[in-house]
């Protein structure tokens, strides 16, 4: 019992995604879930609840966890290690070919992306929640470190298997760009 959703949005936060995770192996990123999804995923999290509450051992008195998502802004910080593999999403360009361990370095706030997650029941005890899993994750315009942005040759390839194929970022023809800057809001002092 378990609901998927295919959506675009943009990286956020921190974000760490190749294979070198550190003493602990640990990659994360951020995103934030679009309005539209976002009220399916709700509705849908309430049946998923309500069935978890019908296998606890006690349906009369059960604890509900929080939702994956940030309420107020809908943001997701998903956190994952290469040990526990059912959490490692498959990331892959605008054609369907995965990314190299280079690319993956050079990911960075600001990069657009298809996403894939799914979203299951779980009881534990008496604790009922929702377990969230990326599955897929498609660059579709690459940001970098370095202020540039690849969004791809604007041509439309394959198929994909999940995604489909998208105008955006291709690792094996980029096309970098300046990044549109950020506006950033100064202090002004009034004496």
């Amino acid at each position: 019992m378990a609901n998927r959703y295919t959506f675009s949005t943009q990286l956020e936060g921190f974000i760490k995604v190749d294979e070198d995770g550190g003493q602990y192996n640990n990659r994360t990123f951020s995103f934030a879930i679009p309005k539209e999804t976002l009220t399916v995923m709700e509705a849908d999290r309430e049946e998923l609840l309500e069935w978890g509450k019908t296998k606890a051992p006690n349906p009369k008195r059960v604890e509900v966890a929080l939702p994956k998502w940030d309420e107020e802004t809908s943001i997701v910080k998903y956190s994952y290690s290469k040990e526990d593999s059912r959490k490692v999403p498959v990331f892959v360009d605008s054609d369907g070919k995965p990314c190299t361990k280079e690319t993956l370095q050079a990911v960075r706030k600001g990069t657009k992306a298809n996403v894939i997650v799914q979203q299951s029941p779980y009881v534990y005890g008496s604790k009922v929640g929702t377990k969230f899993l990326v599955k897929g994750v498609q660059i579709v315009e690459l940001a970098t470190g370095n202020g540039a942005v690849d969004s791809g040759d604007l041509s439309v390839e394959d198929v994909v298997a999940l995604f489909g194929s998208v105008d955006g970022f291709k690792q094996d023809d980029p096309q970098v760009r300046q990044a549109e800057p950020v506006a950033a809001v100064e202090d002004s002092y009034d004496f």
